[in-house]
């Protein structure tokens, strides 16, 4: 609170000012209804500003804290693997569950959501009722059986769930919401350990990849959805086919995007297999530990042999977990010629980011010619160029080995000029900087012409 406070002549009313705005405190009727209030903040400008600054910072190797070794020692006496190779984990709280309070109801409430948003869009409704469909029949969520829906909150989180459009917007995923706050104000989110950085910066990443006289990249298929969740009451969702039919209860038995462990343990498993196999497969054990990006193989060889013996070993060793390599690409045609042509990547380019995000400026790589070059999304300036459509833009850039430095470099000048003018987030630029920003915007449309063996 601050010091400032009005009273409402005629009325029991006080506005009192805080340090998030004005409030109005006073008397009201008490509701005979029940309302169930979600608030869900994300700043994609924040984060990607953050994403921006992190690409010039210097990686080095921290050692794990506390929290991060317990995480480890957890998995190592947790995970299991069932009599087909399968992964099976657990999650890792930081302490009890026992602060999580009810969730069911959000969950409800945001389904009822998302199917008025059915009602308008057909497609997204058809989409989203396949994801639905396809997962209840790959096994990767069931029905909870009656006798075991109730159970004490702390036992059990529902996951709300919303679609999310791929980069193209022509496709959706349905992606389940860890972060949502329970009635206790606890999220499972909030309880789950997030893990260790467990794999090398894509920025040292690339510079390795670049070496290869063959270079190979690939994909592990779904890798989420092919581990195990002892843990599967806490991921609970609620789902019905028709808003005329009954709400059912469901849990996930996969590992979900959107909970705070499932990265972890998805890199953790793919690790732990190739320390499981190194003996037998040793090529491929070295290009899991130190050649992943998430789920993204990129890797290589200095002949065409030792590359096929390892895109072979690959193969064998992710599939005795039951996990699947796809979307091969190469340089070198002999190699891609060894491999099924379903398998190969279907797209003539790469693109080396694996976030969802569209990006303004994306780095792609062409197998067919290897070459990296740049992608490049139009800038609109229709409408009133803001900080935050300015900053926006700008941290969309993927530059991770610097070869834009000197467009970043004009792209930070502007940000610290707007920082000086202390600008509000949606309030108009000044004048000079935007006249500087549309230059700037249509000089960059250049750079597609750049290829960089």
């Amino acid at each position: 609170m601050l010091n400032r406070h009005l009273n409402v002549p005629g009325h029991s009313l006080t506005a009192m000012e805080t340090i998030f705005g004005w409030v109005v405190l006073g008397k009201t009727k008490i509701s005979c209804q029940r309302i169930i209030l979600n608030h869900a903040s994300y700043n994609a400008v924040e984060f990607q500003l953050d994403k921006f600054w992190q690409l010039e910072e210097l990686s080095e190797t921290k050692p794990f804290t506390n929290e991060e070794i317990a995480c480890e020692n957890h998995f190592k006496r947790t995970y299991t693997r069932d009599s087909t190779g399968r992964f099976a984990v657990k999650f890792s709280f930081r302490d009890s569950s026992d602060e999580l309070g009810s969730s069911r109801d959000i969950a409800v409430h945001r389904l009822q959501q998302i199917e008025r948003r059915f009602s308008k869009n057909q497609y997204l409704s058809d989409q989203y009722h396949k994801f639905m469909d396809d997962y209840l029949k790959l096994g990767h969520m069931e029905l909870i059986p009656e006798n075991e829906i109730d159970v004490p909150a702390s036992s059990s989180f529902y996951l709300p769930h919303h679609p999310v459009p791929n980069k193209n917007g022509d496709k959706f995923r349905v992606v389940f919401d860890g972060s949502a706050k329970s009635s206790s104000g606890i999220s499972l989110n909030d309880k789950l350990m997030v893990g260790p950085q467990l794999q090398t910066d894509l920025t040292t990443l690339l510079l390795r990849f670049r070496m290869h006289k063959i270079a190979i990249t690939a994909d592990i298929e779904k890798m989420y959805r092919q581990i195990t969740l002892h843990d599967s009451d806490f991921q609970r969702i609620v789902w019905r086919n028709s808003p005329f039919e009954p709400i059912q209860d469901f849990r996930l038995t996969r590992i979900a995007y959107g909970t705070a462990s499932a990265p972890y343990l998805a890199i953790k498993c793919l690790q732990q297999l190739a320390l499981n196999e190194s003996n037998n497969f040793p090529l491929a054990s070295k290009a899991a530990l130190k050649d992943f990006y998430v789920d993204d193989l990129m890797s290589g060889a200095n002949s065409l042999s030792e590359a096929l013996e390892l895109q072979n070993q690959l193969t064998q060793m992710v599939s005795s977990a039951r996990l699947v390599l796809r979307k091969w690409a190469s340089n070198c045609s002999e190699f891609l010629n060894s491999i099924d042509s379903d398998m190969r990547l279907s797209n003539t380019s790469l693109n080396i980011d694996n976030d969802d995000t569209v990006k303004t400026l994306g780095i792609l790589w062409h197998p067919a010619s290897d070459v990296f070059y740049f992608k490049i999304t139009p800038l609109s300036f229709e409408g009133t160029l803001t900080k935050r459509t300015l900053l926006s833009t700008i941290a969309k850039t993927f530059d991770p080995l610097g070869w834009l430095s000197p467009i970043t470099i004009q792209y930070k000048t502007i940000m610290q000029r707007l920082w000086k003018q202390q600008l509000q987030w949606d309030e108009s630029v000044p004048t000079d900087i935007k006249l500087e920003w549309e230059q700037l915007a249509n000089d960059v449309q250049f750079v597609k012409d750049i290829k960089i063996p």
